[in-house]
């Protein structure tokens, strides 16, 4: 099955030279990207602001942040989200 969500898991925080991971993520389909640990509002914005960025790309992927929950509550809700596919954490 494909992968269709993603769990960002940030140790390092945010900064503008991740943007081609972010790229990478879009460009493969993802259609829900979930942040947890440092910074991971601003991942979430970040994200954002890529998807705003290309046409149509908004309206196809759902971004969260999760400031105060753990990382396997993330998981568990990146699992039980309503749409097909895998769940893939990446730790950055």
């Amino acid at each position: 099955m494909a992968i269709t969500k993603v769990v960002l898991i940030s140790k390092d925080g945010y900064n503008p030279s991740h943007d081609p991971l972010l790229e990478s993520i879009l460009d493969r389909g993802v259609k829900l990207f979930c942040a947890v640990g440092k910074d991971c509002q601003e991942w979430e914005d970040a994200m954002d602001a890529l998807c705003e960025s290309r046409e149509g790309a908004s309206l196809s992927v759902v971004t969260t942040s999760h400031p105060d929950e753990s990382i396997e509550k993330v998981i568990e809700f990146a699992n039980t989200w309503p749409a097909p596919g895998e769940v893939e954490c990446i730790t950055v």
